[in-house]
């Protein structure tokens, strides 16, 4: 018994220094805490020694709009303590300024010329010769994630940091050999004014959460930065060299990575010296658990088109470890009152941009989203409920492919947002759920998401990790672009995407296919077979009728972003993320003409009844909201009070599309591709299309249309030459519609008050028109996940 206890305990003392030794804790820095003076002293062996501090969430609030998630990370620093006078000062060394140099005095210069920032500063509590100790706690009751700033600054209240409510959480204290963990339980009190911080807070006036703070010890030299290329699809760190040549770029870019090396670099394929291995939260339950272990692993097939075997692995957590402990690559599940982003980040040493620990955090709701849209489609709950578990399975195959998604943001590799016209080429797409319709009208889950790593990733990987020489580095670097392009691979990324008015025919969020007119059309007659069969059966016995209303939502509204898609062809320019000396770039160009009025007819489509509109079958169980059951913000709009607004709906559907078509920069481009012109005329003539004047939907889009021409007008940021299109078109458009009434003079049509209320928007005079206000345009409830940042 008494050599089983002494093996219990050296096993304790060898695996794990997180726990506290009494109530002192030992590891890259020790520490120890007096209860009776609430001191937490830590000893300094080692002052001007360079370190990390991140500080991050312990634990969250709840809110994805406020972003403030458990284990979320905040603030990465370089720092260091240094001693001045009595005092010791934690001071954040300034890296966007640097001197790479061998000449010391170079290197000060530049050290000295720009600031650098004390974090904190304390007096000495004890000496031991060179030997000093601190109390850090006062760091740690500080508001280092500046909540009370979000909170104002998100509207939520005015608040601040109660320190007769705050403590140190000792029981979250930990050591390791590279890394202290240490937590604070902080509360801010205030008076509450927005309902993100109500939400999710039992009471408001006083919102407490634990902040974490970790001290790291910073990589061992060896480490190789890489270079960064702007089509390498690497995020990248970069910094001032005021050591380099007149003649060089003065910023320096390197790519951000993880440390990979071979055990035998000779070697075609070799093992790592050390893998890469990810951890999965214990608290994520099942299946979702094995659903992102299994698209974490995919990682493996990209490692070892680079070279290296057995270099990548997912598993559980150990027991006892912390998901904050730099030592673990984590996949966390996070918990919010509604679903929200998930995210990939990275603690990264910030003088060479080696990734030090990747750190996933997975919304838990968002997987209910997909859900809800299959739901909506199939229609499930009628006499036979089987299809019930491929709608399941289909959002866990939506997990597999996120969990690579954000896998793959902490490995260093930005979105590929045009990698979907390449057959699904990359999972830093954002993927829609590729849903088929069989012969027989039944859909096809089997194809809605990938089952595998896609080949620019393998291609990413390859430029980020395969190892070469230093002196083959560059060529060889080269190589792999070159074959990129050979490959037809293209790669651009969030800033050419996420603008409604970017300027890429095929640089998108959440589309599907090679043609975005195609697929489209195909989009629009899958949205139209899951609405012939909507109704009752959508829901489950014990649902309130009333929620038949928040599914309809996301599947009447499933073409939105191929929508966006479409409108990107028009006013279009093609082009990449060129360089010189790395091939021939194409030349810049204009979307085909051609293309970009098939891409407006194709959303002028879209613009009628027979799409818009809600087939009566559906609007006749559209209950208002049940007692219990309140509309959200991811409900349709309403002014009808508690009941359904069909014109409402309308609103916001044609809105959306006119939103895209009548962008600004969008019609800068077509000013200065000198189809400007055109382009107004194409749309005047399909809204005044007359067979089509009884249609709702036509003219609520014609309304808008010519709203937004007037409040172009408006606008000081649009250019003349625009302004006198708009002038034209808007004089071309009232024209056209006197002498269509004056065809049509055999009796008084339903069209004319239509006609009449846009002859007098045409018609006012300009001193009206300054002090016209159009009517304010009902938005699209969500599509993407709610609240701040992006996956």
């Amino acid at each position: 018994m008494r050599r089983m206890n002494v093996l219990i305990l050296l096993i304790f003392s060898i695996v794990c220094y997180r726990q506290a030794v009494g109530q002192s804790w030992q590891g890259f820095y020790h520490f120890q805490y007096d209860e009776t003076s609430g001191k937490l002293l830590l000893k300094l062996d080692r002052l001007k020694e360079d370190f990390l501090m991140v500080n991050a969430f312990g634990t969250g609030i709840g809110s994805n709009d406020l972003g403030m998630d458990r284990g979320k990370l905040v603030e990465t620093r370089v720092v260091r303590f240094e001693k001045q006078g009595d005092k010791i000062l934690l001071i954040q060394k300034n890296m966007d300024f640097r001197a790479i140099s061998t000449n010391a005095r170079e290197v000060k210069a530049v050290e000295e010329a720009f600031a650098t920032s004390v974090i904190y500063g304390t007096k000495i509590e004890k000496r031991e010769g060179e030997v000093y100790f601190i109390d850090i706690a006062p760091l740690l009751l500080e508001d280092l994630n500046q909540v009370a700033v979000q909170l104002k600054e998100s509207k939520q209240g005015t608040y601040k940091l109660e320190k007769s409510k705050s403590a140190l959480a000792i029981d979250q204290m930990m050591a390791f050999p590279q890394n202290i963990e240490m937590e604070s339980m902080l509360t801010f009190s205030g008076e509450a004014t927005g309902s993100y911080i109500k939400s999710v807070t039992p009471s408001p006036e006083n919102v407490s959460f634990r902040q974490h703070v970790s001290f790291i010890q910073l990589p061992d030299p060896g480490y190789r930065p890489r270079v960064f290329h702007p089509a390498c699809g690497y995020f990248y760190q970069s910094y001032y060299d005021y050591a380099t040549p007149i003649d060089s770029p003065i910023e320096k870019r390197f790519i951000r990575r993880h440390r990979l090396e071979k055990k035998n670099p000779a070697m075609p394929i070799s093992d790592p010296v050390k893998p890469l291995i990810y951890y999965i939260d214990p608290g994520c339950p099942e299946p979702i658990r094995s659903a992102l272990v299994e698209g974490g692993k995919w990682w493996a097939q990209a490692f070892e088109a680079a070279g290296f075997s057995n270099a990548f692995d997912v598993r559980e957590l150990p027991e006892g470890a912390h998901p904050l402990d730099v030592r673990y690559n984590m996949i966390q599940w996070v918990h919010r009152s509604t679903r929200g982003w998930s995210y990939g980040s990275s603690i990264t040493d910030p003088r060479t941009g080696e990734i030090m620990k990747g750190h996933v955090s997975l919304g838990s709701l968002r997987v209910r989203q997909d859900f809800m849209l299959a739901q909506g489609l199939v229609s499930p709950f009628g006499t036979d409920d089987s299809q019930k578990n491929v709608l399941v399975k289909m959002s866990l195959d939506r997990l597999r492919q996120l969990s690579a998604h954000e896998i793959g943001h902490t490995l260093g590799l930005a979105h590929n947002f045009a990698a979907s016209v390449a057959g699904r080429a990359s999972v830093m797409d954002y993927p829609h759920p590729f849903v088929t319709e069989r012969e027989d009208g039944s859909l096809d889950f089997s194809k809605a998401y990938d089952d595998k790593i896609g080949l620019w990733d393998k291609r990413a990987i390859l430029y980020g990790y395969a190892q070469v020489s230093e002196a083959l580095e560059e060529d060889s670097l080269a190589s792999i672009l070159a074959e990129n392009r050979q490959l037809s691979i293209p790669f651009l990324t969030d800033e050419d995407a996420r603008s409604a008015g970017s300027a890429s025919p095929i640089n998108h969020l959440w589309d599907n296919g090679g043609d975005a007119i195609v697929e489209l059309d195909r989009i629009i007659s899958l949205r139209k077979n899951a609405l012939s069969r909507f109704g009752l059966s959508t829901i489950p016995e014990g649902t309130p009728l009333s929620e038949l209303e928040k599914i309809l939502v996301p599947v009447y509204f499933m073409h939105r972003y191929q929508a966006e898609a479409v409108s990107k062809l028009i006013g279009g320019i093609e082009y990449e993320y060129a360089v010189k000396g790395f091939g021939t770039p194409p030349k810049l160009r204009s979307v085909d003409a051609d293309r970009q009025n098939k891409a407006t007819n194709a959303l002028l489509h879209l613009l009628q009844e027979s799409v818009f509109g809600i087939p009566g079958h559906i609007q006749e169980w559209l209950y208002p909201p049940a007692y219990g059951y309140p509309r959200s913000r991811e409900s349709f709009a309403t002014a009808a009070g508690p009941a359904f607004d069909m014109s409402r709906v309308i609103e916001s559907a044609t809105g959306q599309i006119l939103d895209l078509m009548m962008h600004g920069e969008r019609l800068a481009r077509l000013s200065n591709q000198g189809r400007l012109q055109e382009y107004f005329r194409l749309i005047s003539g399909r809204l005044l299309s007359s067979n089509e004047m009884q249609d709702a939907v036509r003219q609520t889009a014609e309304i808008q249309w010519v709203q937004k021409l007037l409040l172009l007008q408006q606008d000081e940021k649009v250019s003349i030459q625009v302004k006198k299109e708009v002038k034209s078109v808007l004089d071309y458009h009232e024209s056209e519609m006197y002498r269509k009434g004056n065809e049509n003079k055999a009796g008084k049509r339903a069209g004319d008050v239509h006609r009449q209320y846009v002859l007098d928007l045409m018609q006012m005079s300009p001193a009206d028109l300054r002090e016209w206000k159009a009517p304010i345009q009902p938005g699209l409830p969500p599509g993407a996940p709610i609240g701040c940042g992006e996956e």
